[in-house]
């Protein structure tokens, strides 16, 4: 993903054990910040599912929720747009290659929506290579 330039009001990195009450932290640290830019609800909402989707994803999917593994996480925010980086140390997936949660033979499947979540609620997302990065962006509507 090539960022623009752009002058970034708050950024945030870091690298966490694979524990999903960190992330949580995480996310409530980033959606204070989102809040205090005034983003509306349905973007508030929108960056928070994707936020969530991709950490738990990273801990407990690509880490296995092992907490010897770590996730690196990213993100800068404006008045304007957010973008996150998010990377574990698993051995990655083809998102492309996953099972479409809509079909008939998924729907009482319990995992497999969070990959369809964040294409639908970001405005731009992509994965390395490897499929163990993912990257998004969400712009205010």
């Amino acid at each position: 993903m090539n960022l623009e330039p752009q002058s970034w009001t708050w950024t945030k990195e870091c690298t966490f054990p694979s524990d999903m009450g960190t992330a949580h932290d995480l996310i409530g640290e980033v959606m204070e910040r989102v809040r205090s830019e005034q983003w509306n609800d349905k973007d508030a909402f929108a960056i928070e599912l994707a936020l969530e989707e991709s950490l738990v994803n990273a801990v407990n999917h690509g880490n296995d929720s092992d907490s010897s593994k770590i996730v690196r996480f990213d993100c800068k925010l404006n008045k304007n747009t957010i973008y996150v980086r998010v990377e574990d140390e698993g051995i990655g997936f083809d998102p492309n290659a996953l099972a479409d949660p809509r079909e008939p033979a998924n729907l009482l499947v319990e995992s497999g929506r969070g990959v369809l979540l964040i294409k639908h609620f970001a405005t731009k997302v992509e994965w390395n290579e490897r499929g163990n990065v993912i990257e998004f962006e969400k712009n205010r509507s």
